[in-house]
C-alpha cells in the first residue's frame, strides 16, 4: 500500500466564497431594481394614457351631445356670458346652458329645472368655447345660424382638440 501524503491531494471546493455570493448579489439587486424603475414607468405611462383616452371619450361624447342638441333646438343669441356658455333651448322647451368652467377644468351641463342635477359632461378640459355665426332680419331679431364649438382635453403632454360646429335647423329658411 502506498502512502499518499495529505497536502497532495487535490482540494475539492465545496461552495461559493463570500465574496462571489456578495458581487452576485450586488448584480441581482442592479437588474431587480432596473426591472422595477422599468415597470413603473410602464405602469405609469398606462394609467396616463388610460385617463386621457377616458377624458378625450367624454369630450367626444359631450361634443355629440352638444352639436345634436343645437341642430333640434333654438340657441339663444346673444350669449349671456361670453364664449365659454351656450344658453339654448331643447326641442322639447326645456332651457339648457353649456358652461365651461376654467377653475375646475370642466364642462357642465346646467339645467333650468328645479330640483335637476348639473352635469359634469368632460374634465380636464383646458378650453372651450363657443362661437355664433348670427344674422339680423328685417325686423330686427337676430337669428344664429351656426354654432361652432372647440372643446381642448389636456393630461400631461397628451392633447387633443375637438372642434365641431352645427346649424340650428328650426333657424334654417329656404327661398
Amino acid at each position: 500500500m502506498r502512502f499518499v501524503h495529505r497536502n497532495k491531494l487535490p482540494r475539492v471546493r465545496r461552495g461559493l466564497s463570500l465574496a462571489e455570493v456578495m458581487i452576485s448579489l450586488a448584480i441581482s439587486a442592479m437588474l431587480l431594481t432596473a426591472v422595477a424603475a422599468a415597470f413603473s414607468a410602464s405602469s405609469e405611462a398606462i394609467e396616463q394614457n388610460d385617463e386621457f383616452f377616458r377624458a378625450s371619450q367624454a369630450a367626444r361624447v359631450s361634443m355629440n351631445q352638444i352639436l345634436t342638441e343645437v341642430r333640434r333646438g333654438t340657441v339663444k343669441t346673444p350669449p349671456t356670458s361670453g364664449p365659454t356658455d351656450l344658453s339654448m333651448t331643447t326641442y322639447d322647451g326645456k332651457d339648457r346652458d353649456y358652461v365651461f368652467d376654467a377653475a375646475s377644468k370642466k364642462l357642465q351641463l346646467v339645467t333650468s329645472d328645479p330640483g335637476a342635477p348639473n352635469y359634469c359632461l368632460a374634465s380636464n378640459c383646458t378650453d372651450a368655447n363657443f362661437a355664433y355665426d348670427a344674422y339680423t332680419d328685417a325686423g330686427g331679431v337676430k337669428h344664429t345660424i351656426r354654432v361652432a364649438v372647440t372643446v381642448v382635453v389636456k393630461i400631461g403632454r397628451n392633447q387633443i382638440r375637438l372642434t365641431g360646429s352645427a346649424a340650428p335647423r328650426k333657424e334654417q329658411t329656404w327661398q
